[in-house]
């Protein structure tokens, strides 16, 4: 149950979960179905069971909907608190365009299009019964179109909706051809795959860290695989969107699989798209995704209150004072005891991003309380291989050094000569971590040639301390519009109670491990002194 604190504020199950022992009392068809626990008190049903879906969810709309509906053994079982949070963001969506939809010369009854309703025909149903909204359905599938007739005839509400069936090839625009309704919204829960494979499991559709599902799925051919899945299905309704425009308030869409987000928003852009929003639908172990457009430039969509829950702060590191003591050292013999801490662990950081070639720009002048501030935009991941190429030559030195026999360690005399052989004695323990905790996954770039980190991280150039960008790299806003961005992220460095603390934000991008790598990598440093 750890996504329902995230249920839509409304749903009536977010804080009132069904009692399944209650209402065995009182359905004696949903009884045969519950088992209970010891006491007897707390009733319990198996989701991966057809039939006891079923008859949950139909017992669920007679007793808190008055809808009696029947839904076919062969065709898909809807979920009522999923579909509960589509229904009651529609409704938040229809607040917030209260006033465009005025100005356009909207009657004030509220008009949506559900496509492929399904045999149940929920959604029509739930929003007829909670709003009084009218609705056009359509459905693809001759089984599912005479069960959705039939349960719109039971609960008498054919006055608001209108089922109709289309072929497969028949978009909106056929729909609509000889239809001069103006409609608020239109909804979809579009087949999620692309092929029977897909469908069946047999091709990766979800990350091997996901759950598998709890509860067992019954839908139809029809309704599981469309032509490109789910993205070519809503691919299909944003072109046609085009032409339509502001014929229909704002254009919606349940997404299956959070990988559609991306592609679809590209989609949106490319078109000239740009009024669209995305949301999450929680419920139990399942997570959907809602993603909306509309026309209308006056209204502002709304952003998903998910997403702000899920903000991260920054990674926040304490500069450790070893390392701070050996920065005021090196400035003591090089003339550069003038800087502040914060100066000095900041050049150091330049050096270091000028090394791993990482674009990097002066956010803005230095604050008051000397606190620095780096927008970094690196387009491709060098600090993987410097650390996998240093790795190497350690684990090279500390296997040479096995080769050499113990008597020879008692013939170095001084100090400089014991120095290199104890620096290979002792592994980098930062550098060990990091291979090993999954950090290294999915690197990419090319390896720096010519260059030694830990060699010259000590060395300061006159641009690496003064200067806004890296060393022999450009600045933020050059990286070129060819390049693809792995990450932008604002690196800051200032002086708290604690001492010097380093903190990296992210901004925007694709590849969050990446910067989470830099940083370890930033970290490893700290410890070489």
């Amino acid at each position: 149950m750890a996504l329902n604190k995230y249920m839509h504020p409304r749903n009536k199950y977010k804080n009132n979960p069904p009692d399944f022992a209650t209402l065995a009392k009182k359905y004696p068809d949903f009884a045969q179905y519950v088992t209970y626990n010891k006491s007897e008190t707390r009733g319990f049903i198996n989701f991966k069971e057809p039939e006891a879906m079923r008859c949950l969810t139909c017992t669920l709309l007679k007793e808190d909907f008055g809808l009696e509906v029947e839904i076919p053994n062969d065709r898909l079982i809807p979920t009522l608190p999923l579909r509960l949070n589509y229904i009651h963001w529609i409704e938040d969506l229809l607040e917030g365009m209260g006033d465009v939809m005025k100005a356009a010369g909207d009657s004030g009854k509220v008009t949506g299009i559900d496509i492929g309703a399904g045999a149940c025909c929920i959604y029509p149903l739930l929003g007829c019964t909670l709003n009084s909204w009218n609705f056009l359905a359509t459905e693809v599938d001759p089984t599912s179109f005479t069960y959705a007739v039939n349960n719109v005839s039971r609960n008498n509400k054919q006055d608001n909706i209108t089922v109709k069936h289309v072929q497969r090839d028949e978009g909106l625009l056929k729909v609509l051809e000889e239809d001069e309704t103006r409609y608020d919204f239109c909804m979809c829960n579009p087949p999620f795959y692309a092929n029977d494979l897909e469908a069946q499991g047999l091709m990766p559709d979800r990350g091997s860290e996901r759950p598998l599902p709890s509860s067992i799925s019954t839908a139809s051919e029809a309704e599981r695989v469309a032509c490109g899945g789910e993205v070519g299905h809503v691919g299909r309704i944003i072109l046609e969107s085009l032409q339509l425009q502001q014929r229909i308030g704002f254009y919606t869409s349940m997404l299956g699989k959070k990988s559609s987000l991306k592609p679809l928003k590209e989609m949106l852009k490319e078109k000239g798209i740009e009024n669209f929003a995305c949301t999450e639908f929680c419920q139990g172990r399942t997570m959907r995704w809602g993603i909306v457009w509309t026309f209308h430039e006056n209204f502002t969509l709304p952003t998903s209150p998910l997403q702000k829950k899920k903000s991260k702060p920054p990674i926040t590191t304490v500069v450790p004072e070893k390392y701070l003591q050996h920065l005021m050292k090196h400035a003591a013999q090089t003339g550069g005891m003038q800087n502040t801490r914060v100066q000095l662990v900041s050049n150091a950081i330049k050096q270091l991003l000028g090394e791993l070639q990482v674009p990097f720009q002066e956010s803005a002048p230095p604050s008051p309380d000397h606190r620095v501030s780096l927008t970094l935009t690196p387009t491709e991941n060098t600090w993987i291989h410097n650390r996998k190429r240093r790795r190497q030559k350690s684990r090279e030195a500390r296997e040479g050094q096995k080769q050499v026999e113990q008597p020879l360690l008692l013939q170095f005399d001084t100090e400089e000569q014991k120095e290199p052989m104890a620096e290979q004695s002792t592994p980098n323990t930062e550098e060990e971590k990091m291979e090993h905790d999954g950090s290294h996954v999915g690197e990419g770039g090319t390896p720096v040639k010519g260059n030694d980190a830990d060699s010259k991280k000590m060395e300061t150039t006159e641009g690496a301390a003064n200067g806004a960008t890296s060393p022999g790299k450009r600045g933020a806003s050059e990286v070129s519009a060819s390049e693809e961005l792995l990450f932008k992220a604002c690196l800051s460095i200032s002086m708290i109670d604690k001492g010097i603390v380093m903190e990296m934000a992210w901004l925007e991008g694709k590849d969050k491990d990446g910067m989470n790598q830099l940083v370890c990598y930033i970290k490893s440093q700290f410890t070489k002194v």
